[in-house]
């Protein structure tokens, strides 16, 4: 009889420790459960600081790929500017020059007439 009593005892105790274990593993998991929510909105929450972060870095990119292009535009065009204006002042030259190669051909050829003329004299 004391056999089967401390039997029916250890067969009480092992059942309800696997009771108290399966209420303990449910009131964890249940709490884990509570829980979703507020990792979703930790979740929602990462996600919009790193949408603003990508938005203000795309921003940011943005306007210095702006500024870069603006600066290469503006060497670009001056430097045409001064190559047109180069070209222009150059050009003006060649044709005052060619004037004042003829006039000095044409002033040459006179005073040589002029020698001429006055050495048969």
């Amino acid at each position: 009889m004391k056999k089967k009593i401390i039997v029916l005892t250890l067969g009480a105790l092992l059942l309800g420790s696997g009771v108290t274990y399966a209420a303990a593993t449910n009131y964890y998991a249940d709490l884990l459960a509570g829980q979703q929510g507020q990792m979703g909105d930790i979740i929602e929450q990462g996600y919009e600081e790193r949408v603003n972060e990508v938005g203000e870095q795309v921003h940011h990119d943005m306007v210095t790929y702006v500024s870069t292009e603006r600066d290469r535009i503006l060497k670009e065009a001056q430097a045409y500017l001064k190559t047109k204006l180069d070209k222009e002042q150059q050009d003006k030259m060649n044709e005052h020059s060619q004037a004042i190669q003829a006039e000095s051909e044409r002033i040459l050829n006179e005073l040589k007439l002029k020698v001429d003329e006055l050495i048969e004299n």
